[in-house]
């Protein structure tokens, strides 16, 4: 392999590990941001916003989404295991 040839090869392994990095942390960011959000509206709104259907249906939106990550987590496993 010739000296260009690899460092073409070294420097796409090298923009696929810093994609494996950022995206990552960059989806948390902006989770956290989201979240920091929620946590705003909830806290610093009026009386109509802490209403029992709204909660209801944040906690229900969590639950689906907890519901969501653990059954595609669990079926990835079960189907490594086979």
């Amino acid at each position: 392999m010739s000296t260009l040839e690899t460092s073409v090869v070294f420097s796409a392994v090298l923009l696929v590990l810093t994609g494996l990095i950022v995206l990552p942390a960059r989806l948390c960011a902006d989770s956290v941001e989201d979240i920091n959000v929620a946590i705003a509206d909830i806290c610093y709104s009026d009386q109509e916003a802490l209403s029992p259907e709204r909660i209801n249906t944040f906690l229900s939106g969590i639950s689906d989404n907890y519901r969501i990550i653990y059954g595609t987590i669990s079926g990835g496993l079960q189907d490594e295991g086979e």
